[in-house]
């Protein structure tokens, strides 16, 4: 198949890179008029964009089949520095990217149609439901848009059977020579590089600071001292379910929530800090940070934290950066630090985002476990997907063995400050 002239696909990753090719994030649609909105929705583009997730998570897991093959070899401060790792954050704002785009398109053609016989609207389910019909990689692929356009079947049971590895492998080479899967994997491969990660802080107190002392990542922990941490929601259908697993267990967790999805359901935020879970924000709408002008800097940092204070009624004391993009940079980390937040990582990434089957989170999660120092840290999960809430207590089951010892990150972070002997004790 013919390959891309080379000065394009510079021109192309060059665009990329600057952002010029970057789909709207969240405020930007509603300053598009309604039909350059149905023009931007119409089944031709719908049909691309679909695409360019197929592909964008074809090359994912590609990436995360070598990221699991490294985990045996690598030390846990080296894992999330190494490229594959890099590359699946990359692939993850793209990929969110796209998908948020659609579902904002999608929700604003519904409403303008709303009272009219027209049935616009539909036209994403129309075209995700065809397009996951292709093949079972296709529908795999399409889990998470699917989840949220069609959040009424939050409960359904999964069904789908993970291809093999092989079968994903021989599936890429017979797309790898397209000049589409050549110019997404080298936008990814450069986009990949721009991706600072985090460093592992020696000193063991913590306050709000750019510097060191104001970025956890769960290295500094004390030997079986763990954090169960929850991003991106709440999600009534997910986050409730993670919850009792919690309570069942008398375990206690910290929830990075969107203070965007706390108004959508703002009962749900405050049953789960009711329930004694710890809220935490995660940014207003999920952005990548480091891509935002300073006014949206102020309102995904501080309006998002102070919103969230307000409508759960709880001081909140962490902030974690969406995607972890932003860790080194100082604007970005003086901002954190001047709303008296600090910053948290993580040392334990579950990528419970790519949609896989519950057992491989698992076998993952228990591996990166194994290669910590002291049997600790803080572990990465998102209450959004129903894979995690298959996954998670498994975990959580885990976790109760062998003298572990579970608290939410401020409990954490408070005792290692004041001092005390054992920290998070039972």
């Amino acid at each position: 198949m013919k390959r891309p002239h080379v000065f394009s696909l510079i021109i192309f990753v060059f665009m990329a890179s600057c952002g010029l090719f970057k789909t709207s994030t969240s405020g930007n649609i509603r300053n598009i008029s309604s039909i350059e909105v149905e023009q931007e929705f119409s089944p031709q583009v719908i049909e691309e964009k679909l695409h360019h997730l197929f592909i964008y998570y074809l090359i994912a897991q590609r990436e995360l089949d070598q990221f699991d093959k490294k985990i045996t070899d690598s030390k846990i401060e080296e894992i999330y520095s190494q490229s594959e790792y890099l590359k699946l954050q990359t692939i993850r704002t793209q990929v969110e990217e796209i998908e948020n785009h659609l579902l904002e398109l999608h929700d604003q053609v519904s409403k303008t149609h709303k009272n009219s016989n027209q049935k616009s609207g539909t036209l994403l389910n129309i075209k995700v439901k065809e397009f996951s019909e292709h093949s079972s990689l296709h529908a795999l692929f399409m889990e998470n848009i699917s989840n949220r356009l069609f959040e009424a079947n939050g409960n359904k049971k999964l069904n789908f059977k993970m291809k093999s590895r092989r079968e994903i492998s021989k599936y890429i080479k017979s797309v790898e020579e397209s000049s589409l899967y050549q110019v997404l994997d080298k936008n990814i491969e450069h986009l990949s590089f721009m991706l600072e990660g985090s460093r592992s802080a020696d000193d063991k107190k913590f306050y709000p600071s750019s510097a060191s002392a104001g970025n956890i990542t769960g290295n500094e922990f004390p030997s079986k001292v763990w954090s169960l941490t929850f991003d991106d929601g709440p999600k009534r259908q997910t986050s409730e379910i993670i919850v009792n697993e919690l309570k069942k267990r008398n375990l206690k967790a910290t929830f990075f929530q969107l203070t965007q999805q706390v108004k959508k359901d703002p009962e749900m935020a405050k049953e789960i800090h009711d329930s004694g879970m710890e809220i935490a924000s995660h940014s207003y709408t999920h952005p990548q940070l480091t891509k935002v002008s300073s006014s949206e800097l102020d309102f995904e940092i501080g309006v998002a934290s102070a919103e969230l204070k307000s409508i759960v009624n709880a001081d909140i004391h962490f902030f974690r950066l969406p995607y972890g993009a932003g860790v080194s940079n100082p604007t970005i980390r003086e901002k954190v630090a001047g709303e008296n937040l600090i910053h948290v990582f993580w040392n334990i990434d579950t990528l419970d985002w790519m949609a896989q089957e519950p057992e491989k989170i698992v076998e993952r999660t228990i591996q990166l476990m194994k290669k910590t120092q002291r049997d600790s840290g803080i572990i990465l999960f998102h209450d959004i997907h129903r894979r995690t809430t298959l996954a998670a207590p498994v975990i959580m089951d885990l976790l109760l063995q062998e003298n572990r010892r579970v608290c939410t990150l401020h409990e954490i972070v408070s005792q290692m400050n004041e001092g005390n002997e054992t920290v998070c004790a039972k």
